[in-house]
């Protein structure tokens, strides 16, 4: 009814049936932009929020994270090693005083 190949049944731990809805076998070209992840963007905010300096409670509190853990290892930590996100005491990186700003 969709085309006229016949339907693809792969059985696994979950069965797939692919339908071809067409002759052509051509793939599908990927996307010339791809979409931002929400990590992405979360750095984008942290930058932007960060021209003058926070406190790492102040940052994960804009952002809405709660694990301080996850937050400090998938957001604060990368931008710090990508030089983007400077410590105002980069001597005493575990101070609790300890704040971080962007030069953006």
């Amino acid at each position: 009814m969709y085309s006229k190949n016949k339907p693809q049944l792969i059985e696994e731990d979950i069965f797939k049936i692919i339908i071809p809805l067409s002759e052509s076998t051509e793939q599908a070209t990927p996307q010339a932009t791809p979409q931002a992840t929400p990590q992405a963007e979360d750095e984008i905010k942290t930058l932007n929020y960060c021209i003058e300096a926070k406190s790492r409670e102040e940052i994960q509190e804009f952002l809405g994270y709660k694990d301080r853990e996850y937050f400090r290892k998938e957001i604060l930590k990368p931008l710090i090693d990508k030089g983007l996100l400077k410590l105002t005491k980069p001597d005493k990186p575990t101070s609790p005083k300890q704040k971080y700003y962007s030069e953006k």
